[in-house]
């Protein structure tokens, strides 16, 4: 469950942040992003969700049970896991600020611009779930990138902390069949 829905958002989320930034010196063209994440905690869900995820496993056959909970934790194990994602980077992505979506649920901070490296804070409150937290970019060179980000996730059900690596290289001006990222 938690890969499923928290982990690529942040993926995808750092994948886009570095090179959306507006003053990292990078090249366009096709990239090619590696990350590892680790996390700690139970999933930040709802009270009333953990309690109808509970009733739900509670109803279900000892042996179901058990394979649901192994995948469950082989969900979590499995983020330490290098994950490779290529992503087309246009000129357009590199004139624009990091995007934080709805404004009234993120809040943005860089605490640090230059054109080799980016630290930003971003405190975000969805109802009950709020998370909060730290990155850092690298432009290594103008054809590698790398960093890392810390984040705290709590809600009424769970909270956990979620630590993730990454690094970058520039595979080519071209990006072949791979689409660049939408823009708002």
């Amino acid at each position: 469950m938690l890969n499923q829905l928290f982990l690529p958002t942040l993926v995808l989320f750092m994948f886009a942040a570095p090179v959306m930034t507006d003053n990292l010196n990078i090249k366009p063209g096709l990239w090619e992003f590696t990350s590892t994440t680790q996390s700690k905690g139970a999933p930040p869900i709802s009270a009333q969700e953990k309690a109808e995820m509970e009733k739900a496993m509670a109803n279900m056959p000892p042996d179901r049970r058990a394979k649901m909970e192994a995948a469950m934790k082989a969900a979590q194990g499995g983020a330490a896991r290098p994950h490779v994602h290529k992503s087309c980077v246009t000129k357009e992505d590199l004139s624009k600020p990091l995007d934080m979506g709805d404004d009234k649920e993120c809040k943005k901070t860089i605490l640090k611009s230059t054109s080799r490296e980016q630290d930003i804070r971003v405190d975000c409150t969805s109802g009950t779930h709020k998370s909060s937290g730290t990155m850092h970019f690298i432009a290594n060179n103008s054809e590698s990138v790398s960093g890392a980000m810390d984040m705290q996730m709590s809600d009424t059900g769970g909270a956990m902390t979620v630590k993730m690596n990454f690094s970058g290289k520039w595979l080519g001006a071209s990006c072949g069949d791979v689409k660049p990222m939408s823009h708002k």
